[in-house]
């Protein structure tokens, strides 16, 4: 049965006025006159793109891109136009297994793939035990994965049915194969076996091992080689990126194997591992633990971007805590890919090419119009909302005479009647964040018009992007939250700006 949660248009990213710039002002008139002097051009992002998102993937289709990760417990989709804005992804569970089987518990490195028109959901899973792990598939036939009803196929393994996880897809020259990482009861070394399918869910041949850890590189923790990905150049070349050591520390990386050019993916001697990891971590960007990736296009098919998950902090300082992250790589005059170096979080980034573009508008000439409650509290008053800095609050009043759901509420004076496309809103970091939130918008600041109820995601400080329905001409607006996150009943928020299209 499909669950489906929606939590819509958020974008992820510190909101950072130094990543953008100024093109002119706010509020004038719309049409072709339509002066747009010194409103911001947010046209960059930062990673990470979400605060949690271990073994992250991506595919694409018609101008839609679905994101999967590990969540432990069941398969999650996040719909999205634009990766950079994955924060802001509509959320959907759309299958849970079974309790009491044997795929029910630590559902692991998830992937997406159609094949021959129907969506496919490949992932590993065991009933408790990581020696029982195991790869399955489940299949939709809808035009879209978060469409429909998934139904389950079955196990997806080779005859000597071993510890295996991580399955990918590659179809080349017309065959289908799958890889993945296997081992003995899932006991260091891991290694990459590959094996042809007869169809999406059935393995029809002996698998054979395309490669080990054999470099120092490769057993940091344990000899590890996992989480293969397939990459073809423009040329039509194969390459299978691949992760090497263990996940948990701050050496683990991406290595890559390369198929000889007419070569055969069941021959091991076809295949080239590169002596030295093509990504690896760096300190000074916050990137530990550089593994687990997948590929995309940017919206206008120009440009190649990774997905990869990686750690803030070293030593597992952040709780292990694997977030993804995004960047944009480019091909060596050879054909290999050169993905760079990490890219440091902190580090504004071009927006993967064809997103869409928010012009914003500058609080210089803001106030706040009213509040429901505000805590006494110099970093939680109302007007920190406003203020540019998400290390400062608004929160309603918890202390003496505590407000309740559903009497909160905001109202902030732009100042000037601007056209206004939605609000970029930052959840607090903690407890108190608001789920859903209802927006009405004034011109008096005494008649008020809602324009919907949205739902927020449960996410620390990142930018959350709120399109309305379509654009007002106000000048006041109100945010009032209508549930939370916890039992807290007095919400709070970090931040809220307003924005624009250019058109």
């Amino acid at each position: 049965m499909k669950q489906l949660i929606i939590n819509a248009f958020l974008l992820g990213g510190v909101f950072l006025l130094n990543a953008c710039h100024r093109i002119g002002f706010p509020g004038a008139p719309d049409g072709p006159g339509d002066d747009l002097s010194g409103l911001i051009v947010d046209s960059t992002f930062t990673n990470p793109v979400l605060t949690s998102g271990p073994d992250p993937w991506v595919v694409q289709k018609n101008g839609t891109y679905y994101y999967t990760y590990t969540q432990g417990s069941k398969l999650v989709i996040l719909e999205t136009k634009n990766m950079s804005e994955l924060a802001s992804a509509r959320r959907y569970e759309v299958w849970t297994p079974l309790a009491g089987t044997a795929y029910s518990k630590n559902v692991w490195a998830p992937e997406l793939h159609e094949i021959n028109g129907k969506w496919y959901f490949y992932f590993a899973a065991d009933d408790g035990s990581n020696a029982n792990h195991r790869m399955y598939v489940v299949e939709n036939t809808s035009p879209t994965p978060v469409e429909g009803t998934w139904e389950f196929k079955g196990k997806v393994a080779d005859v000597t049915n071993q510890w295996a996880i991580d399955g990918t897809i590659l179809n080349h020259n017309g065959q289908l194969y799958m890889l993945w990482s296997g081992g003995n009861a899932g006991a260091p070394p891991q290694s990459i076996y590959i094996a042809k399918m007869s169809n999406p869910w059935t393995i029809s041949s002996e698998k054979v091992m395309i490669s080990t850890p054999t470099y120092d590189w490769e057993k940091k923790g344990n000899p590890i080689n996992e989480g293969p990905q397939v990459l073809i150049n423009p040329q039509g070349r194969v390459f299978v990126v691949y992760s090497g050591s263990g996940y948990w520390v701050d050496g683990y990386c991406l290595g890559m194997l390369s198929l000889k050019e007419n070569g055969d993916p069941m021959n091991a001697a076809d295949w080239t591992k590169n002596t030295t990891p093509v990504f690896s971590m760096k300190a000074a960007s916050s990137a530990y633990g550089t593994g687990h990736n997948g590929f995309f296009k940017s919206p206008n098919g120009n440009e190649d971007w990774i997905i990869y998950h990686a750690r803030s902090l070293p030593n597992g300082g952040d709780g292990n805590s694997r977030n993804p992250r995004i960047q944009k790589f480019t091909w060596n005059t050879d054909g290999t890919p050169n993905f760079g170096e990490p890219v440091s979080i902190n580090q504004p980034l071009k927006r993967p090419a064809g997103e869409t573009v928010r012009l914003i508008y500058p609080k210089t000439n803001w106030s706040i119009a009213g509040f429901s409650s505000e805590e006494n509290n110099n970093s939680r008053l109302a007007i920190r909302l406003i203020d540019d800095t998400l290390t400062t609050y608004w929160i309603t009043r918890y202390s003496t005479n505590p407000t309740n759901y559903p009497d909160h509420w905001i109202a902030v004076d732009m100042g000037a009647t601007a056209k206004v496309d939605g609000f970029i809103i930052s959840q607090k970091s903690g407890d108190r964040k608001i789920k859903e939130l209802t927006i009405q918008t004034s011109n008096d600041n005494t008649s008020w018009d809602s324009v919907g109820m949205f739902t927020l995601n449960n996410i620390d400080l990142l930018k959350q992007y709120v399109a309305l329905p379509q654009r007002m001409q106000c000048r006041y607006f109100k945010l009032v939250p209508v549930s939370g996150y916890d039992t807290q009943k007095q919400p709070g928020l970090a931040e809220v700006s307003a924005f624009r299209f250019k058109n």
